[in-house]
């Protein structure tokens, strides 16, 4: 599948937390219903503010097809600054394409161009998503042993 790799800017935010929406649907179904005006305005703070969070969006034909986002983090046990991805989604009739490699391999690259020594990424529950967590392994990820990132909603 031939298409293009854009790095988002705020202009593309809707595009941007659409794709991200339709990933939230996808990992906790229709437990909650997502705010997508919610999604829309942090997508759009994020893309505006200079360093720390970037996004590439996969195109085809001009349309958005496919996401990945990261973050800058730091911690003393990675060496400093690395970095995290936070979201990536390819919509489903557009998978087992290469588009996901292609993005992951943007996001390789970024990392390195920001001289980052590392890039990590949260997987989700292992026995429903085996075969997201078997991609990021062919893509060269291992597992990381601090353990399972948890969170704190403040």
């Amino acid at each position: 599948m031939y298409g293009e790799i854009l790095q988002a800017t705020s202009q593309h935010s809707t595009e941007v937390s659409q794709l991200v929406a339709k990933l939230l649907v996808a990992l906790v179904g229709h437990k909650r219903e997502i705010d997508t005006d919610k999604l829309a305005a942090a997508s759009s703070q994020l893309l505006s503010e200079a360093g720390g969070f970037s996004a590439f969006l996969y195109l085809v034909e001009c349309n958005p097809i496919g996401v990945i986002t990261i973050s800058r983090s730091a911690a003393i046990y990675a060496g400093g600054y690395y970095g995290v991805i936070e979201e990536f989604y390819v919509e489903p009739e557009y998978r087992s394409q290469s588009i996901g490699k292609t993005l992951l391999k943007k996001a390789i690259q970024f990392s390195r161009e920001q001289g980052w020594p590392r890039l990590e990424v949260s997987t989700p529950e292992k026995k429903k998503w085996q075969r997201t967590i078997d991609f990021y392994y062919r893509e060269g990820f291992s597992d990381n042993s601090n353990g399972e990132r948890l969170k704190l909603i403040l």
